[in-house]
């Protein structure tokens, strides 16, 4: 398994990056480029997906190309192909690798509307009582996944 996941949408995302690397090399696209024509637009938002999901905001392209210049996209490329013409060579056994993926993710179980389980909606929910003997009670219902949500409430 070349990826670390927590089961849930990771296999469906690596299943995807794989296939815009195939599509990509077979209309001899750099991954890269041919992920960055296929991002939504700044533009676009709000989205609509076609499944009804809407994206808020976003600006894809900005994050992909700062990503690119941080790790000198186009020198890894120049030096990956220098590789692989030194093993057709025979002069080398390396090669080298280049790994390109896009990913956005929901956070928590979803949006309510999409996600609503017997009208519990989930979390995103709070409360707070406060009694005429001046005590309160403060209830909160989130879905955490490891960021401490039980310490922080408890401080």
């Amino acid at each position: 398994v070349a990826y670390r996941c927590s089961f849930r949408v990771t296999e469906a995302a690596y299943a995807i990056e794989r296939a815009m690397d195939i599509m990509a090399q077979k209309l001899k696209m750099d991954p890269a480029e041919f992920r960055m024509k296929n991002l939504i637009r700044r533009e676009q938002f709000p989205y609509t997906s076609a499944f009804g999901w809407v994206y808020d905001s976003g600006d894809y392209q900005t994050a992909l190309k700062k990503a690119m210049e941080t790790v000198g996209y186009k020198q890894l490329r120049d030096e990956q192909k220098k590789c692989q013409d030194a093993f057709k060579r025979g002069e080398t056994r390396e090669l080298m690798g280049i790994g390109v993926a896009f990913f956005t993710e929901i956070v928590g179980a979803g949006p309510s509307r999409n996600c609503d389980i017997l009208g519990t909606a989930m979390f995103r929910f709070r409360e707070i009582r406060i009694h005429p003997t001046g005590t309160g009670i403060c209830r909160l219902r989130t879905k955490s996944q490891g960021q401490g949500h039980e310490t922080t409430y408890g401080q």
